[in-house]
């Protein structure tokens, strides 16, 4: 099953390691508007074909799958074009601007009997699967911490008076959209959906946020998620019980560590993952086309949606608003 990229950032390169690695799809072509940039890629992994007209690559017989990585505000357009043109999607955080979005895209690839994938690697995890899991041996929950935080390397961009795709409402950019999905996603894909959602942050003069914290709440406990892209800090995940506390000292979103924490030991829970984490999605993408796994697609669709739900409530409790939500 062959596959085309879109996009040349940093992420497409990660995707297209993982995807060589994993050997499931076949990367045939790089695609992008600027040929040059689309050569470079090839070259560096190999790959046979680029492409920089986009009507071409929609027109490509030999391409059945295409991974898309381009500005989020284009997310929807382009998932779309691909699936009217008959080929599966995989469209990477986050997946589209909103929920009126979400749904119009999940109906446009059920009417052509296609796949629209979002690329959101934890749920894809193996130790997802056992962070799920390990929240039942920590008795009675009351307080869940995450922190993502990572200064940008266009921040600076920003600051000499640029505006970069990622920090403008414009293009559905934000701190929230960028690092905020990761927790959110691992908390409706573990607890449900909350009860009640909350964002504060800082805004810069252009109206983004550039920090700020997440607070949903659940019957019995808070979940708090801490997000930054103008600040460095650490990154962790903590889940506290009455019995005992769940907790990684690294990114949350990679999972690579779940440590039990009881009053007399700490037991390490999680698995040894591949440094290449999206190898698992590449992996659960392509078994869910070759077999057809509606079910399985379905779940992970369902995570995503509600997910969008309590990005949309943030955006709404801050006041953020896309060219994309059509009103303000």
């Amino acid at each position: 099953m062959k596959l085309a990229t879109v996009g040349t950032s940093f992420v497409t390169d990660h995707f297209i390691q993982a995807a060589q690695k994993e050997g499931s799809f076949e990367v045939d072509t790089v695609f992008s508007r600027t040929a040059q940039k689309a050569q470079v890629l090839a070259d560096k992994y190999n790959i046979l074909h680029t492409q920089s007209d986009w009507q071409a690559l929609l027109a490509d017989p030999q391409i059945d799958v295409v991974y898309l990585a381009t500005p989020n505000d284009t997310h929807f357009s382009l998932a779309k074009d691909i699936l009217l043109a008959k080929k599966h999607v995989i469209v990477e955080k986050p997946f589209v601007s909103n929920i009126a979005e979400f749904k119009e895209i999940l109906r446009i690839a059920q009417s052509v009997d296609r796949y629209v994938f979002d690329a959101i690697i934890p749920v894809h995890l193996p130790n997802f699967k056992t962070l799920k899991q390990a929240v039942k041996l920590i008795g009675r929950i009351s307080l869940c911490n995450f922190s993502m935080v990572q200064r940008s390397s266009r921040y600076t961009s920003l600051l000499a008076s640029e505006e970069p795709a990622i920090f403008s409402l414009e293009h559905s950019g934000g701190a929230l959209m960028d690092l905020g999905i990761y927790p959110i996603t691992m908390c409706v894909g573990t607890f449900g959906s909350p009860k009640n959602v909350t964002y504060q942050c800082n805004k810069y003069t252009n109206g983004i946020d550039l920090s700020g914290v997440i607070t949903m709440t659940y019957d019995g406990f808070i979940a708090v998620a801490s997000i930054a892209k103008d600040s460095t800090g650490l990154n962790f995940m903590s889940i506290g019980g009455d019995k005992a506390h769940l907790q990684a000292e690294k990114s949350p979103s990679s999972l690579s560590q779940i440590l039990l924490v009881e009053s007399n030991k700490s037991t390490e829970l999680g698995f040894p993952q591949d440094e290449l984490t999206m190898v698992y999605e590449i992996k659960d993408f392509y078994d869910v086309i070759m077999d057809h796994d509606d079910q399985k697609y379905e779940e992970w669709m369902a995570i995503t949606e509600k997910a969008i739900l309590v990005l949309d409530e943030c955006r709404k409790h801050a006041n953020l608003f896309f060219k994309a939500d059509g009103v303000k």
